[in-house]
């Protein structure tokens, strides 16, 4: 598995230059920037809120990081559907982050799916029990990345009882069908 750049830097080969690089490109005062500060204050209010949402519930699992183990419109929707409950209930559509799993098809694609997510994890390509279907294969990525809750989605891996099994037994959330 290889760990990829954030998704907004996937797409394009211009997007290509560091950090260091994106600096010395703007040497206008004009030119407007968030500091490595500013970006920490911002993602620490964004899990403060949603731990006082979850708390003022009487809920006890925060959920900071999800892990999308699907791909497609499926992976689409619920990375869209995740970000506007959490600007509707919490005023930060960024408060939860999500990891896609990502085949080199799907990457190859430009999938809308990876672009939305803060990161993806490539996985093996070709038919899905190398990868969506994969129990083995989710439950390490879950491990690895820290996530909070997977999100299987529909097919694929969700209809395997083991997956929400293995990860209840590691202190993941499934996020999924019952």
């Amino acid at each position: 598995f290889t760990t990829g750049a954030p998704a907004a830097f996937v797409s394009s080969p211009a997007n290509s230059f560091t950090g260091a690089q994106l600096q010395k490109s703007c040497t206008s005062p004009s030119c407007l920037s968030m500091s490595a500060v500013d970006e920490a204050t911002t993602a620490s209010a964004g899990i403060q809120a949603l731990e006082d949402y979850v708390k003022a519930r009487g809920g006890d699992r925060v959920i900071k990081k999800v892990l999308i183990a699907n791909n497609g419109m499926a992976a689409t929707k619920s990375i869209l559907s995740m970000r506007q409950w959490a600007y509707m209930e919490l005023g930060d559509e960024r408060a939860i982050q999500f990891v896609a799993m990502a085949t080199a098809e799907d990457l190859k694609a430009n999938a809308e799916f990876i672009r939305l997510a803060d990161s993806y994890i490539e996985v093996p390509a070709g038919k899905n029990s190398n990868n969506y279907a994969n129990v083995d294969v989710i439950v390490n990525i879950a491990v690895e990345q820290g996530v909070d809750a997977v999100w299987p989605g529909w097919g694929h891996a969700s209809e395997n009882p083991k997956l929400p099994q293995t990860l209840t037994d590691l202190g993941i959330k499934f996020i999924g069908p019952t």
